[in-house]
Formats: C-alpha cells, structure tokens, sequence
C-alpha cells in the first residue's frame, strides 16, 4: 500500500475513516436542518436574518456531524486495522481514500448482510480492468467473487474464481478446502479427494485441519461408499475433529449399512453434541433410515 507510507498503520485507519464519514455527516447535517427548519433562524437585534452568523452555525454543525459520524465509523471496526469484516483475509488491500476502496467495503457490508446477489454485483464490477488493482487486491476480489457463487451454488464460477485469487497470490487456510468443496460439486472427486488428503499429509499445519477428516467422510458418503466414509468419520471422532458432525455422519453411514442400532446411537450422540442445524439432519436422518429399512425389508423378503 502505498498511500501515507509513513503514517503509522493506526493513522492511517483513522483517515480512512475520517474520509468515509463524510457522506454521514453530510446527511446528518442536512436531516439536522430540515428538522430545525422553523426555528432556525437567526436574527439581529432589528430582526433582520444574519445569514453570516447562519453560515458560521451550519459550519460549526457540520464538524460537530463529522466528528460524530468518524467516531462511530471507528467504533464499529472494534480491533480492526482497517475493514470492519474479515481484516485478517483482507489485509492492507483496499485501504486507500479512494473510490475503489469505498466500493470494496460497500460490497464488503452486504455479503456479510447475507445479501450475496448484490454482494457480487459490486465485485464483479470491481474485477473490471477500470479499476486499477494491486495483485494483492485482485486476489482479494476474485476470493470474494468465489464465497457468493460458491454460496449461491454455481460451482464452476466459484470454482474459476478461487483458482484466480490463487493465481493472484491470495494465500489463506481456507482456500485449499474451498477448491476441494467446489472440484467436487463440480464432479471432479479425484481432486478434491486428493487436495483434502493432501491436506493430511503436509508438514505446514492448516487450522482447518479438524474438518477435513469429516470433508471426506461426506465425500465418500456421497459416491455411495459408506464403508471408506465410516473410516474417515470414526477417525474424527476418535480424534474429537468437528465432533458432532463426525457424530452425525457416521450415524448417517451405519444407516446406510444397515447397522440400525449403531445408527440411532451415534444421531443421538450428534444431537446431545448440539450438531449443527438440528432440524434439517433430523429430517435427513430420517429420510435415509426409511430408505435403508426399505432395502432391508426388501432384501430379506427377496
């Protein structure tokens, strides 16, 4: 980055949001006025307005709105250096006094709003060769362009913008195993198993790592080979890896075998372990218990 390279990092958020306050306050000062429409009027001793004395209270009122509005910006960033959301993803991208960066942090604010649609409207416009972006900040862009197709389930857009943001340097834990999620919605289980196994076998710790024991579970689960699933999912739990999903997709795969009694002793132990979203694996668990049964009776019958 090279705005201001030598403020200090904690000068240099302040200005930043020293700037973005400016359209608060702008608003602020004008909701200020309309309100106090009627009264505001300031007169001399003959009754006459004095409109420099109203010039010198709108400008006094307008700082009094700047300063307020900078305050709560840098309020809201709490521990942050300079994005509200994600500062340890982000980095020093974005973190100019510029259009771009205001641009970034609007798209910013509506994906974590869980407003993915519009959310990538304004990455995608950002990704166009307009904006002049360091390689730091592609990287970034394309990485978020990727989380809202990813959410929205277009996997091969995720996917092509997840290898972009590697190819720009964006380094992360979580990139590896976000390629692997999309290679496989995307049908390529090889790579996917192959990038989570590798995962496994490196030397560099990756905080994810408790996750992808249970990633290859659901993978195989998936194929339809509930056998190697069942391996992987009882090495997490051995492990205590994600527990209550290990609980829960083991359940999932003794089911699947046939094993009825095993299965309802592990759902319950997901449930007991407070696994995610109850309702929908209660009712998945269900749907697969019915099915297995039926397979059951049908096989025995035949």
């Amino acid at each position: 980055m090279k705005f201001l390279p030598f403020l200090p990092v904690s000068a240099k958020r302040v200005l930043i949001c020293i700037k973005r306050a400016l359209p608060k306050a702008l608003s602020l000062e004008t909701a200020v006025m309309l309100f106090n429409s009627v009264t505001f009027y300031l007169s001399d001793r003959d009754g006459s307005i004095s409109y420099l004395l109203m010039l010198k209270w709108l400008v006094i009122l307008f700082f009094i709105c700047w300063i307020f509005a900078a305050v709560v910006q840098l309020s809201r960033y709490y521990k942050n250096f300079f994005h509200r959301y994600d500062d340890e993803i982000i980095g020093k991208a974005f973190t100019g006094l510029n259009r771009k960066s205001a641009i970034f942090e609007k798209g910013l604010e509506l994906f974590h709003n869980n407003d993915f649609r519009l959310a990538l409207e304004i990455f995608t416009d950002l990704d166009d060769e307009k904006y002049l972006k360091t390689q730091q900040e592609q990287g970034v862009v394309s990485f978020y362009r990727g989380r809202c197709y990813d959410i929205m389930g277009a996997f091969p857009n995720a996917l092509m913008c997840y290898e972009k943001a590697v190819e720009n340097n964006f380094r992360h834990d979580i990139m590896p195993l976000l390629i692997a999620k999309t290679s496989f919605e995307n049908g390529d289980t090889q790579r996917a198993v192959d990038i989570y196994k590798g995962l496994l076998d490196s030397e560099r710790e990756n905080r994810y790592e408790r996750i992808v024991r249970t990633s290859l579970g659901h993978i195989y689960l998936k194929t339809g080979d509930s056998e190697t699933a069942l391996k992987w999912f009882q090495d997490a739990i051995d492990r205590h890896e994600n527990y209550a999903e290990a609980l829960a997709g083991a359940a999932i795969a003794q089911t699947t075998l046939h094993n009825f009694e095993e299965g309802d002793k592990l759902y319950r132990l997901a449930l007991i372990n407070n696994i995610e979203n109850s309702e929908n694996f209660t009712n998945y668990y269900k749907e697969i218990q019915a099915a297995a049964l039926l397979e059951s009776d049908y096989t025995i019958a035949k």
